[in-house]
């Protein structure tokens, strides 16, 4: 992995941004590492090393590094702003609700899925979010279902609502990646890279 600001897409640089303004230093040589993983994960994040893993075996082009990468800078950029505590089934819920809301789960996505419907788009995203978030809750952490169904309930509108440091949904195949990166000054982020 080179470390050239071109090499990194809007997204990833924002991020980056969004880090370095809230206090928390990124450099991708100590902050990232690649590793083989489970089949099921493209990466993960280690806070106690403050580490992103990208998996070698499954992240195998730009497209899956770079949406792991982003997915798990979410978490990066969670655990440096309100100081998670990953053990607490609430806080680690709410960062997967957040990555999955603001990395995954577009229309395009419930399309490829075979759930697309144009007159419930909002609904769709957000049962998408509750799904990703709950699979990936229920990946990591030994909890019944009942439990992550009774977390879910408990954080989900404050999480999903949470658009930090994007300030919007991304859509996909669209210019949204390179707006939120020249908006990032609007949002405070920016000024410390």
């Amino acid at each position: 992995m080179e470390n050239s600001s071109s090499d990194k897409g809007p997204l990833l640089k924002l991020l980056i941004s969004a880090l370095k303004s809230s206090g928390c230093d990124f450099d991708l040589n100590r902050h990232v590492c690649c590793e083989p993983c489970s089949k099921l994960v493209t990466g993960g994040y280690d806070a106690e090393m403050n580490q992103i893993v990208v998996c070698q075996n499954t992240a195998t082009n730009k497209s899956s590094v770079h949406g792991a990468l982003a997915h798990e800078m979410i978490h990066m950029f969670d655990h440096c702003r309100a100081e998670l505590d990953f053990r607490d089934v609430d806080h680690l819920l709410c960062t997967e609700i957040r990555a999955a809301n603001l990395m995954h789960c577009s229309f395009l996505s419930s399309m490829v899925m075979g759930t697309a419907s144009f007159i419930r788009i909002k609904k769709q995203h957000q049962e998408c979010v509750k799904r990703k978030a709950l699979a990936s809750l229920m990946a990591v952490r030994d909890i019944s279902e009942a439990d992550a169904n009774a977390a879910l309930d408990r954080v989900f509108s404050k999480c999903y609502n949470d658009l930090e440091p994007l300030g919007r949904h991304l859509r996909r195949n669209s210019r949204d990646m390179e707006r939120v990166y020249r908006e990032r000054y609007l949002y405070g982020y920016g000024f410390a890279s």
